[in-house]
């Protein structure tokens, strides 16, 4: 069983090494799971090749906290 956490990595690996904010996250993993997404967020911040930074989201474009995968 895939857990969010999976899949927010698969999502933020896809993507790289472009950067995604938590909105964009929530919105395409589970609209109803915000604070699981959080939680999930931040244990990705502190997993080796993982970066999270203020920056322009890839998706939407906003200026704000961002996660990506280093390459």
């Amino acid at each position: 069983m895939t857990t969010i956490l999976d899949n927010i990595r698969r999502l933020v690996e896809r993507l790289a090494p472009a950067p995604v904010c938590d909105d964009c996250l929530t919105e395409r993993v589970d609209p109803t799971a915000t604070e699981d997404i959080r939680t999930a967020i931040g244990e990705l911040t502190v997993t080796r090749g993982f970066d999270r930074i203020r920056d322009a989201c890839s998706l939407c474009g906003e200026h704000k906290m961002v996660i990506r995968k280093l390459k």
